[in-house]
């Protein structure tokens, strides 16, 4: 072998050498980086949703699923592993109160244990009725309303004129922002399709408090009771809200009724 091969290979042998630990130091720097990172993301092990969840499901152990998350993105409502080791057993059978998308975290006050109380029951939020009124297409928004749509009460009655005699037909909005929990046994909201359906019901099952129960039944006694179907964008800008702004009604004595729409007493005797 000439000298000038063999210095050819000890040339060759060199870069190897060099190359072997450059690779090397490169491979060490990026596991070091790694492992710096996930030690940065570091955090808590949250309950999720294993799936797409619809309101009103009753829970199964293939839909929770358990997930890291930053220790800075966990909220105090999250369902938390440490905390809680055993709760993706706990809320199997658990009825959600509202929907939960993939990879959502499970929110503790939006899943409601039955223990033997009914579907609907399960569903109400605490303080809340379920209430049954009779609709009709012409009284229900052309039978386009679904289940958890919101919507305005409104009765429409004849009055007695306080002077001149005779009769008023007149209509208020006697209850706001209600909840639709039911059309029929129809309880879950459409979520496919290219045009709304129209659910032909005889009954909607309406969440309000006691006290709008106890207007809504009288109101009910008084004239027709028709539904007013909401947007789902919040009403704000121009809109009165709140109990304090609805029509208060009245039982007299006498049997005569009273409307007082908004401070302005009408009707009666």
């Amino acid at each position: 072998m000439s000298a000038r091969q063999l210095i050819v290979l000890v040339v060759a042998a060199i870069a190897a050498v060099g190359a072997l630990l450059l690779i090397r130091g490169l491979g060490s720097r990026q596991a070091e980086q790694t492992a710096a990172e996930a030690e940065q993301i570091a955090g808590q092990q949250v309950l999720v949703a294993a799936r797409d969840i619809p309101q009103g499901a009753a829970l199964a152990p293939s839909d929770l699923a358990v997930a890291l998350f930053p220790t800075s993105s966990v909220s105090n409502s999250f369902i938390r592993l440490d905390q809680q080791p055993s709760a993706q057993a706990d809320l199997v059978g658990g009825v959600t109160r509202r929907a939960f998308v993939q990879g959502e975290p499970i929110v503790s006050a939006s899943v409601v244990q039955p223990d033997g109380h009914g579907f609907l029951a399960a569903q109400l939020d605490p303080g809340s009725r379920a209430v049954a009124i009779e609709i009709e297409a012409t009284t229900a928004a052309g039978n386009f309303i679904q289940p958890n749509d919101h919507v305005d009460v409104i009765m429409t009655a004849t009055v007695n004129n306080r002077e001149g005699g005779g009769e008023t037909v007149r209509s208020d909005i006697i209850l706001r922002d209600i909840r639709v929990m039911a059309l029929g046994d129809k309880t879950g909201t459409q979520t496919s399709g290219e045009t709304p359906e129209i659910t032909e019901a005889s009954v909607a099952v309406l969440e309000m408090t006691a006290e709008q129960a106890r207007v809504l039944a009288l109101a009910d006694e008084m004239g027709k009771i028709s539904l007013a179907l909401r947007g789902v964008q919040a009403e704000t800008v121009g809109m009165s809200t709140g109990a304090a702004n609805e029509p208060q009604l009245s039982q007299q004595a006498g049997g005569g009724v009273r409307i007082h729409a908004y401070g302005v007493l009408t009707g009666g005797n």
